[in-house]
C-alpha cells in the first residue's frame, strides 16, 4: 500500500480521489490509447470460473483480435464447416457457441491509478465482462462499439480481462461470426480530460472562400476539486497548417464536466467530396496550471449534404447520383475479424471498380471501413438494425431491442459522426413492423434520438413494401429507401413529389433497370445492389436465389452468397464491369465475357440456375475466358458491354460484325461465334474510330503461379496485412481460367508474420481457410499474411501440383 494511504490526517476530499491524484504525480504522457489486440488467450465452450483472476489459463490458446471463433478449425484440425450447424444455410453451415476470452493486462502504479477506458468495437454478441474478477459490463448487440469504465478497479501488476461471448443461433440471415470481431482498446487519461465521445464537428457551411465548422465537446473533471482549465481548439489542414485556432479558459466543477462550443471560420477550405476526399485534424489541448494534461484529434472534412426531389443529392452543392453496392462485414477468408486493413481493402476495391458509395447492411460500419471511406471518398449509408421489436430469427437482437436500442443509436451516430462519408443514417432494414403504425412510431423514436445527436444528415430506412403501405413507414423519414421496387418510382412520385428516393438494394440481372431512372427522374438519387462483394452466408442467393423451399437453397457445401459483383478474393466478377459500363465510369469502355455452354458446368448446382433464370440475384451465367476445349465449332454467346456507341467483335482477325450499342440495347450486344481457339477482341468505336479494345486469349495448360502483392511493408505491430494473390498462367503467360486447370496449392509463411487466411471464392469449397492446403478456383488463389511483433523478411511460397514453387518478399518493419 502506498504510504500516503495510511496517513489519517489525509483530507477526505483528496483521499477518495488518491487514485487520480497519483496519475497527476505519476509524469506519465496526459493521454494514450493503447492497442490490445495481442496476448489474449482463447477457450471454445464453457469454462466454469475463468471471470476469476486466479484461473489457470494456461493451455488456452493464444490469439490476435479482432478474432472470430467461429471461422477456425477444430482442435483436430478439420475445417469448421458443418451440415448440421444449427444457423443453416443462413450461418454459412458454420457454428455459433460459446467462448471465453481472457487478457493479462501488466500496468505500473501510475498507470494503474488513472483514467481507464476499456473500449470494444464490436463483440458478437451477448457479452460479458469482467474485471479482475468483477463484472464491469454487458453488452447485447454485436455490432456496436461500448466502453467500460475501470477507473478505480485496476492495480499495479497483473490485471485480468476476461469475456464471455454468449452466441445463441440462430441469431442472423447472415454469417456474423462470434467472439471480439472489431479492435480493443485500452484510453489512459488524465482527470482532467476532453470527453472522447463528446467531440463532434459538424459544417454549417461550405464554400469555396470559405467553410464554417462548429464545434462541440465536453471537458470532463474526475478529480474531487474543481479545475480551472484552458482549452486550446486547432484546425490542422492535411498539408500540416494550421487554418484556424481558439483559446478558452473555463472551470470545471469537481467529478463534472463543462460543454465547449466554438465555430471556425475557414478561408478558402479545401472541401470533401467524393472527388476531393480532403481532410481535415482538430486537435484539442487541455491544460491546468499551465500544464498539458490531454490532446485529443479528431479527423473530419468540411462539406454540406442536401436532398430534394428536385436537385437530388448535392454535396457542396454540386449533384451527385450514389453508385453504390451493399456489403455485409465479413471478410471471408478471415470471417468475421474486422481486421483494419481487411476492412479497408474492401473499400478500396469497391472504389476501383467505380463504385462511389456503400450501404453498410446491416448493422454500423467498422470505423476502419469509415476511416478508409472518408480518405478515398466513398459515400455510406450507415445502418443501426436488421430487425426491432419481432424477430427474423428465433435468437436475434429482436431479444434485446426494447432495452438496448437507444444506446445502440447513440454508439453508432458517435462512432461516425465525425466521418464526412457517412451522408445517411438507417434505422432499419427490411424491419418486420414496417408500414404499420406499430413500425412507423418505432422509426419515429429511432429517428428522433439520431436528431438529438446529429441534425446535420438524413435519416433513411430499407422498406421493402409496395404502396400505400409503405407510406406509413416513409413519412417519419427524411429519405426513402426501396429494396426491390424500382416500379414505384414513378406512381410514387405522382402521390408524393417531394419524396427523395433510391433504390436500397437491388438485383445484378436487373442492373439497367434500377439504374437507368437514376437521374432520368430527380428524386431518384441511387441504387445500391445486392450485393457490391461477396460474403459468408445466406448461402447461394446469387446462383440459385429464393425458391419456394427455403431448406433448398444452398444446401451444404455452399458456404458463399455468391450474388457478390466482386467476388471473395477480391476479383472482379462479369456484373461489376456491366456496372461500370452502366455508369460511363471510363474505367473498362469495353469487355468482352462469354456464356457458359451447356454441358461443361463447373459447379454441380449450375443446372438448378439455368431452370430457374427468374430467382437468380447474380448477373447472367458468363466468364472471362476463351478457352472451351471440347466446344469446336460449336456456338457459344459472347456478350460485349460498351459505354461506345459501336462494337465489333473479331476472332482470330476476322471480323464478327459491328453494332450499335447504348441505352436502346442496355450498353450492350451479343454475338453467336463458332468456338474456335486464339484470340477473342471486342472493340468499341466512338465517332467512328476505334477507342478502346479488350482480349480474351485462348490458355494452355499451367505452367506458373503468378503471384502479386498489395503492399511490399507492413508494421510490425501484429495487426498489419498483406494479400498476395496467385494466378495460374499458361507457357506465354495467358490467365488460366477453366476449371480443369485449377491446382492444389500449399501456402505456407515464413520469417516475421503467419499465414491468418487463403480463400479462392469458390462457394461449394467447404475445406479449410487457415490451414494453407487450397485449390485454386477460376484459376486464383487469395492468401492473408499477418505482420509479426518483430522486424524483418517475411516469405510466403506457394507450391502447386506440378509447377514451380513461387515465392515473394515482405518485409516488416519497426514501429
Amino acid at each position: 500500500m502506498h504510504p500516503l494511504l495510511k496517513t489519517p490526517r489525509l483530507p477526505l476530499a483528496i483521499a477518495v480521489s488518491f487514485p487520480l491524484l497519483l496519475a497527476l504525480l505519476s509524469g506519465h504522457a496526459a493521454a494514450e490509447r493503447r492497442s490490445l489486440a495481442q496476448d489474449w488467450l482463447f477457450q471454445k465452450g464453457e469454462a466454469r470460473g475463468a471471470e476469476q483472476p486466479a484461473f489457470d489459463d494456461a493451455g488456452w490458446r493464444k490469439v490476435a483480435v479482432p478474432h472470430d471463433f467461429a471461422i477456425m478449425d477444430k482442435p483436430d484440425g478439420t475445417p469448421p464447416f458443418d451440415p448440421k450447424a444449427v444457423g443453416g444455410q443462413d450461418s454459412g453451415y458454420l457454428p455459433g457457441g460459446q467462448g471465453w476470452y481472457r487478457r493479462h493486462l501488466a500496468l505500473d502504479a501510475g498507470d494503474a491509478a488513472r483514467v481507464l477506458r476499456l473500449n470494444f468495437e464490436a463483440v458478437y454478441m451477448d457479452a460479458d465482462i469482467w474485471f479482475n474478477g468483477e463484472h464491469v459490463g454487458r453488452h447485447r448487440y454485436g455490432y456496436t462499439a461500448f466502453t467500460l469504465d475501470l477507473t478505480g478497479k485496476a492495480k499495479a501488476g497483473d490485471n485480468v480481462i476476461t469475456v464471455r461471448v454468449n452466441h445463441a443461433d440462430p441469431s442472423s440471415r447472415w454469417y456474423a461470426g462470434s467472439g471480439l470481431i472489431r479492435p480493443v482498446t485500452l484510453d489512459l487519461l488524465d482527470p482532467v480530460h476532453v470527453a472522447p465521445d463528446s467531440v463532434f464537428a459538424s459544417t454549417r457551411s461550405a464554400s469555396s472562400d470559405q467553410g464554417e465548422v462548429d464545434v462541440r465537446a465536453s471537458v470532463s473533471n474526475r478529480s474531487a476539486a474543481a479545475a480551472k482549465v484552458e482549452v486550446l481548439s486547432t484546425v490542422v489542414a492535411g498539408d500540416g497548417s494550421t487554418v484556424a485556432r481558439e483559446r478558452r479558459a473555463m472551470t470545471v466543477p469537481a467529478r463534472g464536466k463543462a460543454d465547449l462550443a466554438h465555430r471556425f471560420a475557414i478561408a478558402n477550405p479545401k472541401l470533401w467530396s467524393p472527388d476531393a476526399p480532403n481532410l481535415y485534424t482538430l486537435v484539442q489541448e487541455v491544460r491546468v496550471g499551465g500544464v498539458l494534461r490531454d490532446t485529443r484529434r479528431t479527423r473530419f472534412g468540411i462539406r454540406t449534404v442536401t436532398v430534394d426531389a428536385r436537385h437530388g443529392l448535392r454535396i457542396n452543392g454540386k449533384q451527385y447520383l450514389l453508385k453504390g453496392g451493399n456489403i455485409h462485414h465479413d471478410n471471408y477468408m478471415l470471417g468475421a475479424a474486422g481486421a483494419p486493413d481487411a476492412d479497408r481493402r474492401k473499400v478500396a476495391l469497391m472504389k476501383d471498380a467505380g463504385y462511389n458509395a456503400i450501404r453498410s447492411a446491416h448493422n454500423p460500419a467498422s470505423q476502419a471501413t469509415l476511416e478508409a471511406a472518408d480518405e478515398l471518398g466513398m459515400l455510406v449509408i450507415d445502418e443501426a438494425f436488421d430487425m426491432w421489436r419481432k424477430p427474423k430469427r428465433d435468437a436475434d437482437y429482436s431479444r434485446f431491442f426494447e432495452e438496448n436500442w437507444r444506446r445502440d443509436i447513440d454508439s453508432m451516430v458517435v462512432s461516425g459522426r465525425n466521418h464526412p462519408s457517412v451522408i445517411f443514417w438507417s434505422v432499419g432494414n427490411e424491419i418486420p413492423e414496417q408500414a404499420t403504425p406499430e413500425g412507423a412510431k418505432t422509426a419515429r423514436e429511432l429517428a428522433a434520438r439520431i436528431r438529438t445527436l446529429d441534425a446535420t444528415r438524413p435519416v433513411t430506412q430499407g422498406v421493402n413494401v409496395d404502396s400505400p403501405g409503405n407510406a406509413v413507414q416513409f413519412a417519419e423519414l427524411d429519405v426513402a429507401g426501396y429494396n426491390y421496387r424500382v416500379h414505384l418510382f414513378g406512381s410514387d412520385h405522382a402521390t408524393h413529389p417531394e419524396r427523395v428516393m433510391y433504390t436500397s438494394e437491388s438485383t445484378s440481372k436487373d442492373a439497367f433497370r434500377y439504374w437507368d431512372p437514376v437521374g432520368r427522374m430527380p428524386w431518384v438519387i441511387g441504387d445500391f445492389v445486392w450485393t457490391s462483394v461477396d460474403y459468408l452466408g445466406e448461402t447461394g442467393i446469387g446462383w440459385m436465389g429464393y425458391s419456394k423451399d427455403w431448406k433448398e437453397l444452398g444446401k451444404y457445401p455452399w458456404h458463399l452468397a455468391y450474388c457478390g459483383e466482386i467476388d471473395a478474393t477480391g476479383r472482379k466478377r462479369p456484373a461489376a464491369y456491366y456496372r461500370q459500363v452502366l455508369w460511363q465510369s471510363g474505367i473498362d469502355p469495353v469487355v468482352a465475357f462469354v456464356e457458359q455452354p451447356a454441358g461443361t458446368e463447373d459447379l454441380p448446382d449450375r443446372q438448378y440456375f439455368k431452370e430457374h433464370p427468374e430467382l437468380d440475384w447474380s448477373l447472367h451465367d458468363l466468364h472471362p475466358s476463351w478457352t472451351w476445349t471440347g466446344q469446336e465449332g460449336r456456338p457459344l454467346k459472347v456478350v460485349v458491354y460498351a459505354e461506345h456507341p459501336e462494337v465489333e467483335l473479331f476472332l482470330n482477325g476476322r471480323s464478327l460484325g459491328r453494332k450499335a450499342a447504348g441505352r436502346q440495347t442496355e450498353y450492350q450486344v451479343s454475338y453467336s461465334v463458332p468456338y474456335q481457339a486464339g484470340r477473342l477482341v471486342a472493340v468499341g468505336y466512338r465517332d467512328g474510330k476505334a477507342a478502346d479494345q479488350w482480349e480474351l486469349r485462348t490458355a494452355g495448360a499451367p505452367a506458373a503461379v503468378k503471384l502479386t502483392v498489395d503492399r511490399r511493408q507492413v508494421r510490425a505491430n501484429g495487426e498489419d496485412l498483406a494479400y498476395v494473390s496467385a494466378e495460374l498462367v499458361d507457357a506465354n503467360g495467358v490467365p488460366v481460367y477453366a476449371r480443369d486447370g485449377d491446382r492444389q496449392f500449399r501456402v505456407t509463411v515464413k520469417g516475421a508474420g503467419t499465414l491468418a487466411g487463403a480463400g479462392n471464392g469458390n462457394p461449394m469449397d467447404a475445406s479449410s481457410l487457415q490451414s494453407g492446403e487450397r485449390a485454386t478456383f477460376h484459376g486464383r488463389l487469395v492468401a492473408v499474411v499477418r505482420a509479426g511483433m518483430d522486424a524483418g523478411p517475411i516469405e510466403v511460397e506457394f507450391a502447386g501440383e506440378g509447377l514451380p514453387v513461387q515465392r515473394v518478399r515482405i518485409d516488416a518493419a519497426s514501429l
